[in-house]
């Protein structure tokens, strides 16, 4: 085979590669996956800011703070907060942002998408900043899902959420920590 064919040949197949691994992640649309329907999340930490707080206590989804320790203070939550989907108080701590818990189903909004890698067993793997909408006049933004970085919740770290084949595409599985 001559050279400028044996060029050839090589910069066809790279083409046909680059054309085959870019279709399979233009194709998939994790942002579009997470929010077509509510999800099930199962004590997820989510980030609150301190207009989100001060409105919670107006509204009285929790209680004013009280101090726990000189790193911690704590904002017991209400019925009202409760049946929002709140499942814990109200943390605030030294040098990080308030944060609470969520137990329910929620409407998700994913601002961006980082990655998506193969999971386990036919699974797929998206990290992402995404936020839960929790429907109150006190959160007109979605609350930030705190991801898990050496095994701990961290304001900063985007989520992990496994989705699974469905047949009629993929569907949220679960969040991976």
């Amino acid at each position: 085979m001559k050279k400028s064919n044996v060029l050839s040949f090589a910069a066809a197949v790279a083409l046909a590669l680059a054309a085959a691994s870019c279709g399979s992640n233009t194709d998939f649309d994790a942002k579009s996956i997470l929010e077509a329907a509510p999800v099930r999340l199962d004590g997820e930490q989510v980030t609150l800011s301190q207009k989100d707080v001060e409105c919670g206590i107006k509204e009285e989804l929790w209680d004013s703070p009280t101090q726990l320790s000189q790193a911690t203070t704590v904002a017991r939550l209400t019925p009202k907060g409760r049946a929002l989907n709140f499942s814990d108080d109200v943390t605030m701590e030294v040098n990080s942002r308030p944060y609470v818990q969520v137990r329910g189903t929620f409407s998700l909004q994913v601002d961006q998408v980082t990655d998506v890698s193969a999971g386990e067993k036919d699974t797929k793997l998206v990290t992402a900043s995404a936020g839960v909408k929790v429907p109150h006049s006190c959160f007109p933004n979605p609350l930030p899902i705190m991801g898990v970085k050496h095994g701990n919740f961290q304001h900063d770290t985007p989520a992990s959420f496994q989705l699974h084949p469905t047949k009629d595409g993929w569907a949220f599985d679960r969040v991976v920590h």
